[in-house]
């Protein structure tokens, strides 16, 4: 499915960042202890690369059932109304992350708009940081809806 995919892609991506990170530190470790030069920005790139390996690779992780999760009370439920619960507290997730969405993505709308730059090591437009979470939040909100429609551990979704 697509977007199994997608959010597939995002969390190939997000390993990928996360990847380089460590390689850029360890690169960094050796260069300033060697030579006395770290690599120039390495600070700002692994905060950025934090970012986005955090959000791009947060909808992987809830289609997978990777997050924390407290099992307590469902546990405890008989299994018709722990599923319903889950069914209502993917709503309520999506309800959140659609809420999230508009807000993150009118800040990157009004940051684009003022020409707003970040300067650190690098300049960049704000916007750039900003729109990573609209649209993983998006990402987010299409995942607890499928999850509110057939919950983890049912059959595979039909047409979503």
């Amino acid at each position: 499915m697509f977007f199994d995919r997608l959010i597939g892609l995002c969390a190939a991506f997000a390993g990928l960042v996360l990847a380089a990170i460590a390689l850029a530190i360890s690169a960094n470790v050796v260069l300033r202890n060697a030579f006395g030069t770290p690599i120039f920005g390495l600070l700002d790139a692994v905060e950025y690369g934090l970012l986005l390996a955090t959000f791009l690779g947060a909808p992987w992780v809830l289609s997978k059932s990777g997050h924390v999760a407290v099992d307590l009370v469902t546990g405890a439920l008989p299994r018709p109304t722990a599923r319903a619960l889950a069914r209502v507290m993917a709503a309520f997730g999506a309800s959140v992350c659609a809420v999230v969405v508009w807000y993150a993505a009118q800040a990157a709308l009004i940051s684009a708009g003022k020409g707003s730059m970040i300067r650190t090591a690098f300049t960049i437009p704000e916007w750039w940081v900003l729109s990573v979470m609209p649209a993983a939040f998006a990402l987010l909100t299409i995942e607890f809806v499928r999850q509110a429609i057939r919950p983890p551990g049912t059959p595979e979704l039909a047409g979503l």
